[in-house]
């Protein structure tokens, strides 16, 4: 008796195709979300200003004696946005062929390179612009080893106390921010002041994190961990891997932009693409889409399109003391 197999009718036997497609890794971008933001309509330029502080005055005031005035002076910061953009092309063929919703996944692809670009920017404009601390009484990144320089709590609390001599305020009237790299927190994980102090802080064991794996809040700070925080591949001592970790202030640098393409905000690390922030909301830069067709003579016979994203973008520290970076290695270097 014969038997109808899979083999035998092989045409009729499909792979189920689900069309919800697998999430891309992208870093948490965190790095600009703390920045005085600008924007530019109708001029090239912008300037961000700055009062001194006047010094402490005791001295003692003579009967009928007017003393001098106080001088007063003034810095100017000023930003030029530059354009950045890239674009994907697609034929025809593939947008007809195709199970994937070409249009829709381009977008998301592009804009996700969008905010990686502009975080990027946002990292390296900090890096090497603001006062930068070293563990263990080193005194440059070249002569940081691997090991022997590992960050941990002393660390920690000197950039921090930097920060605080240097009169910065929380960037949000409470807390500070800092900013570090997933090696970076493995190692402070493994630190016993850090867990003996997390522990104690979380007693409940839904949100302790010895359990949850949160960094969350530590010495007055809110520490955010990105893969894209600032790494210096063989820049320590015998070639080992340097890391930046950045303590942040209020108004320690700022970012400007120009009309809709401005990256206001950049953050779409969430799950599936959604912003960390939860405002749905943003829209972080341009994306341009020309349909087929659309190249006129260019493209005769309708075969090519594309998808692309544009930003005007410039970013700059405004204030080299309200930001440290504090260099070191870890579990990873």
């Amino acid at each position: 008796m014969a038997t109808v197999t899979s083999s035998t009718l092989s045409n009729s036997v499909k792979t189920q195709y689900l069309r919800r497609l697998l999430i891309r890794a992208v870093p948490r971008l965190v790095h600009g979300r703390w920045a005085v933001k600008g924007n530019i309509n109708g001029y090239g330029s912008a300037e961000f200003r700055k009062f001194a502080a006047l010094s402490a005055n005791t001295t003692v005031l003579t009967e009928g004696v007017t003393p001098d005035s106080e001088s007063a002076s003034v810095s100017v910061t000023t930003l030029n946005p530059s354009y950045y953009g890239a674009y994907l092309q697609h034929t025809d063929q593939i947008d007809y062929e195709s199970y994937d919703p070409i249009l829709s996944t381009f977008s998301s692809m592009l804009g996700e390179q969008a905010g990686l670009s502009a975080d990027s920017l946002q990292r390296d404009a900090l890096a090497g612009n603001v006062t930068t601390t070293f563990p263990n009484a080193r005194s440059s990144r070249g002569s940081i080893a691997a090991s022997t320089d590992n960050i941990d709590y002393a660390d920690f609390v000197k950039a921090l106390s930097t920060l605080m001599a240097a009169n910065a305020l929380p960037v949000d009237g409470e807390q500070f921010v800092v900013i570090i790299h997933p090696h970076t927190y493995a190692t402070l994980m493994q630190d016993e002041k850090f867990t003996n102090t997390f522990f104690h802080a979380s007693p409940r064991d839904d949100g302790n994190p010895m359990r949850t794996g949160f960094m969350g809040r530590f010495l007055n700070c809110d520490i955010y961990i990105s893969s894209n925080a600032k790494e210096y591949e063989d820049g320590g001592a015998a070639s080992a891997d340097v890391y930046g970790a950045f303590f942040i202030g209020r108004e320690a640098y700022g970012q400007v932009g120009i009309g809709n393409i401005d990256p206001r905000d950049v953050d779409a690390a969430g799950p599936e693409g959604q912003p960390l922030t939860g405002d749905q909301g943003i829209k972080p830069v341009d994306i341009i889409v020309k349909p087929l067709g659309s190249g006129g003579s260019e493209d005769p016979l309708n075969q090519r399109a594309t998808v692309a994203w544009k930003m005007a973008f410039a970013t700059s520290v405004l204030n080299s003391a309200f930001a440290v970076e504090l260099e070191h290695a870890n579990e990873f270097s």
